[in-house]
């Protein structure tokens, strides 16, 4: 059986990283006795149900709404959005054979043509998202032992954000929480501020599109 401490902050952390049932529980909409035999069965949480109804009402939702407020009333003034499709991620290994070869791809890729070029570096891997079109060329400059994966059939979704945003908590929750629950995968995401970018599949760019067109609005 859980202890009492270990439970609340298990049913904290739970409500933490759930925003939609938060906004549920601080309107009135949650039943609290469902939500706890929610939370038992999914959860796998080792405690009665009185025991867990009572950690949700010791959970203070509106100390949070506060913060999901300032978020959505920026996501609200946001400047505009746009999407590309076509994309490809290609995943290659962090060496310096292939540090040196990444000046070269600018040969290729050339932004006055609309041509997509975005390097994400982490600490064992490179990705590198290309426009579909010019794979072929890419790829002739690295050794296949380097390549680790290809995406293709991506798109991405850019939200140009207000100035703001950069320093206000919750933006990027709410946008990514938004485009869960519409069923959307987020293969990769980075930002450039103000513009904040979401890699999904290609298939879901019409949803993705419109499920924030509407948060914006």
């Amino acid at each position: 059986m859980t202890k009492y401490s270990d439970l609340s902050n298990t049913i904290q952390k739970i409500l933490d990283q759930s925003p939609a049932i938060r906004v549920n529980m601080s309107q009135g909409l949650i039943n609290i006795r469902a939500l706890a035999k929610y939370m038992i069965k999914e959860r796998k949480i080792d405690a009665s149900l009185d025991a867990v109804i009572s950690a949700i009402r010791r959970y203070n939702v509106d100390a949070y709404d506060h913060i999901f407020e300032n978020a959505l009333n920026l996501i609200k003034k946001s400047l505009s959005i746009s999407s590309m499709s076509s994309l490809v991620i290609i995943t290659a290994t962090k060496d310096d054979e292939i540090q040196k070869l990444l000046p070269r791809l600018f040969s290729v890729i050339h932004y006055s043509q609309g041509n997509v070029l975005r390097i994400i570096q982490a600490n064992e891997s490179i990705k590198i998202i290309i426009d579909e079109k010019n794979l072929e060329k890419i790829l002739e400059f690295f050794p296949r032992g380097n390549i680790l994966n290809i995406e293709k059939h991506l798109a991405e979704i850019n939200l140009c954000v207000h100035p703001e945003a950069k320093y206000t908590l919750g933006v990027s929750a709410i946008i990514s929480n938004e485009l869960a629950i519409n069923g959307i995968n987020i293969i990769e995401t980075m930002s450039c501020f103000p513009e904040a970018i979401w890699f999904i599949e290609e298939k879901d760019l019409l949803k993705a599109y419109s499920a924030l067109d509407r948060l914006r609005k």
